[in-house]
């Protein structure tokens, strides 16, 4: 399993600046090491030319990835 740094995104796994907007996501799974909950970073806002941001992108997986779970 891949674990992205403090301060990267995890959908686009480009770096989140200082001052950017991005939303952090809790993992209430647990995790290998004991430590309790994780979370996943990504960015709020859009990069230029986008619709959508990666927070939404995402969201939109997880939905699809929830449709097609319950249809099967």
């Amino acid at each position: 399993m891949f674990i992205s740094g403090p301060q990267e995104c995890d959908y686009c796994r480009a770096p989140i600046a200082s001052g950017d907007r991005w939303v952090r996501e809790k993992i209430f799974e647990s995790t290998p090491n004991g430590n309790g909950p994780s979370y996943f970073r990504y960015h709020a806002d859009l990069f230029a030319g986008e619709e959508i941001s990666c927070w939404e992108k995402h969201q939109m997986e997880v939905e699809i990835v929830r449709t097609t779970a319950r249809a099967a």
